[in-house]
């Protein structure tokens, strides 16, 4: 019997694109770990307009103001996530890609998005370079209650390797916004976890 995922998964194993390590599914190198979402994500990025402008986003020092650009983003993906989501065969993909895709139109104009992705656990760590100054985001779903939890825990280890100690971890919601509503899922939370200070940005 066919199945999709596992098939699918297998295939691309064998074709040494990606690797399992220690059960997680990882890119099998730095080049695929770049252009394989670039590639996912293109279309997308073409369809982000003035939202994706770069200046927008820029301080008067020409510092990335990254508050503001996650902020236009919680407002993106509230107006068109559920439009985009429906294109996606996995749709568990679906908010990650569309944040990078976000991120990448803008942050095309002078930095570079690190990408560190493990397929199937339902998170990714970013680190995004912009003119001097690094962000650190971890993206994670919302399948569990725990979500929240395990995402101060995993984003607080992740900026210990770093030797940082700010970072914004994005949840998203899965469930849709009939059950619950974007009045409710959309939050922004500045917390301390750890030694660490964290900013929560529900959607």
């Amino acid at each position: 019997m066919y199945d999709n995922f596992n098939d699918d998964l297998r295939y691309v194993i064998d074709l040494g694109i990606i690797k399992d390590i220690n059960n997680d599914i990882v890119f099998a190198n730095e080049i695929y770990g770049e252009i394989i979402p670039r590639v996912l994500n293109f279309q997308l990025q073409k369809n982000i307009r003035e939202q994706g402008t770069t200046s927008w986003y820029i301080k008067s020092n020409g510092k990335l103001d990254m508050d503001k650009l996650l902020k236009a983003f919680q407002e993106f993906y509230s107006e068109n996530s559920e439009v985009w989501l429906e294109r996606f065969d996995y749709k568990e993909a679906g908010p990650h890609l569309l944040l990078m895709a976000f991120l990448q139109r803008v942050i095309n104009g002078g930095g570079r998005i690190n990408r560190e992705m493990a397929v199937g656990t339902g998170r990714t760590d970013l680190l995004i370079e912009f003119n001097g100054d690094k962000f650190v985001l971890e993206l994670k779903l919302k399948r569990m209650p725990s979500a929240r939890q395990k995402g101060l825990d995993q984003i607080s280890r992740y900026l210990d390797t770093l030797g940082m100690t700010k970072g914004y971890l994005i949840l998203f919601e899965i469930k849709p916004s009939s059950i619950i509503p974007w009045e409710t899922r959309v939050k922004w939370e500045d917390i301390s976890h750890q030694n660490k200070k964290i900013t929560v940005v529900e959607m």
